[in-house]
């Protein structure tokens, strides 16, 4: 800058105003040819900030994924069970059975609901953040998206066919059996006096109970179906995501 500033002293001093002229010019684009290039390594250095942001989000994300996996893996193996428990109360059912067993039938089919609790945290603060919105990959984003929202449409569908279930369950037509349940898990004498009803096969309390197992077992088999799509989509989404060093 000392050079160039006695320079422009000389062409000054000299009277040559074309000179001069041209000298401020270059100066003047040095300066913002200087600009700019500071801006780029500005902007280069923000990039690279933001895509280790990015790129610990997605980390973060593969996490949550593997643990969703690792409950839909649990959630199958439980629904898995029901539904055979279910198939064993049907054919109990359908044949002639002693009191021992209609008690077993009552004993084995435990209704049990089983929710889809997806981890989002993750996804949340993406969202929330802006983060999944200037994602580079748009390709990724979408599926990243898509599998969020069918996370979110499963689980509001599995809840709604539980409920359906429950509030079967809780009609007044089924308060013997609940009773009854209650009276062997606590090892007491079940009267059939007081319920004759568990020793004819054709009773209406026997026909409830077999459509209340069978509501059953078509909402855990529908439940299973849900659920392996949604793990079927997180081992997918997870293909496509960054790993950490110690997974490499």
């Amino acid at each position: 800058m000392l050079l160039l500033r006695r320079v422009r002293q000389k062409l000054m001093k000299k009277n040559r105003f074309t000179s001069y002229l041209l000298y401020a010019i270059g100066e003047i684009i040095l300066v913002v040819v200087g600009i700019l290039i500071a801006v780029l390594l500005n902007n280069q250095n923000n990039e690279s900030k933001l895509q280790k942001v990015e790129d610990l989000s997605l980390i973060r994300l593969a996490e949550d994924l593997k643990d969703d996996i690792t409950r839909y893996e649990f959630l199958t193996r439980r629904l898995e069970g029901r539904i055979t428990k279910c198939d064993s109360t049907l054919n109990l059912l359908t044949a002639q059975n002693t009191l021992d067993d209609r008690l077993g039938i009552i004993s084995i089919h435990l209704i049990n609901f089983f929710l889809i609790e997806g981890n989002t945290t993750t996804y949340d603060e993406m969202k929330n953040t802006g983060r999944l919105y200037s994602m580079k990959d748009k390709v990724l984003r979408a599926q990243i998206i898509d599998y969020y929202k069918d996370l979110s449409k499963w689980s509001t569908y599995v809840a709604r066919n539980n409920q359906q279930l429950r509030n079967m369950t809780i009609q007044q037509g089924f308060s013997d059996y609940w009773v009854i349940q209650r009276t062997i898990w606590n090892d007491q004498k079940v009267s059939t006096i007081k319920y004759p009803w568990l020793l004819d096969n054709y009773s209406r309390e026997i026909k409830d109970l077999e459509a209340l197992v069978l509501k059953a077992k078509g909402v855990f088999k529908s439940n299973e179906f849900n659920v392996s799509l949604l793990q079927d989509d997180a081992e997918e989404l997870l293909k496509k995501l960054p790993v950490t060093k110690s997974e490499q």
